[in-house]
């Protein structure tokens, strides 16, 4: 998700047509925007963003006092459905997640947001415009639960997150990473509390606990069963390289 790049823009009051390769997202942040997409005019405002395509040409006129977010996503981040419905319906009612990641980055100053932030909101968009059980939505949930892995994720939620039955869920993930859904979240989990373990100074009984193990020993077992080592010792090896001086050759 690092690929995508976050913008917060001000337009002026008119542009010659522009083309991108990459896709992009334009969500209001204030004010309006008329825009015009491959000869087709769409009027833009806080309800209503657009989606343009690739290679598409398009131009805008602005209004006074305005601010829009705009998303630049790599076209391979979507599946074919999704480029395909995108492309054909690009005008967007926006709905209340992603009008609510709006005005969460209405609030950051300036116009480039940091890579925690895209990787943070970036599944907002994804999962709101991804027909359901498209890879792009699953890549979308994948990214969310990424985010908050200590968190309760039974299959039915993840199945509803992606929009497809528990059974369809477990196929997807098969063809995906060729794992269940659980094994991939015992996964994150792990990963999770790895990069932990070395960046923070949280107990090891905490990072557990914040991870969704059920106890310490949980992790303990994971982590001996993946990488031959305790927490602990997983600790110790990693902060001592970390803090350990690199010589010039």
């Amino acid at each position: 998700m690092s690929s995508a790049a976050f913008n917060l823009r001000r337009y002026g009051s008119s542009s010659s047509v522009d083309r991108h390769d990459v896709a992009q997202w334009v969500v209001p942040l204030q004010g309006e925007l008329s825009f015009e997409l491959e000869g087709r005019g769409s009027r833009l405002d806080v309800l209503q963003g657009i989606f343009v395509a690739p290679h598409a040409g398009h131009a805008q006129t602005a209004t006074a006092r305005d601010r829009f977010l705009i998303v630049d996503c790599p076209a391979d981040m979507f599946d074919d459905h999704t480029l395909e419905r995108l492309n054909a319906l690009p005008t967007l009612a926006l709905p209340a997640p992603v009008r609510a990641m709006a005005r969460r980055l209405a609030m950051l100053p300036g116009e480039a947001v940091d890579d925690a932030v895209v990787e943070r909101e970036l599944p907002v968009l994804l999962q709101a415009f991804s027909p359901a059980g498209t890879a792009t939505r699953l890549q979308a949930v994948c990214a969310r639960i990424a985010q908050a892995p200590g968190q309760d994720w039974p299959v039915a939620r993840i199945a509803a997150a992606v929009g497809v039955s528990g059974s369809r869920l477990h196929a997807l993930f098969q063809q995906a990473f060729e794992l269940s859904p659980q094994a991939w979240l015992s996964g994150c989990r792990l990963r999770w509390s790895r990069a932990q373990l070395v960046e923070s100074d949280a107990s090891i009984a905490e990072i557990a606990q914040r991870a969704g193990y059920s106890e310490q020993s949980a992790l303990t077992r994971a982590l001996r069963r993946e990488w031959g080592m305790t927490p602990a010792e997983y600790r110790r090896a990693r902060v001592s390289v970390k803090k350990s001086p690199r010589h010039s050759p």
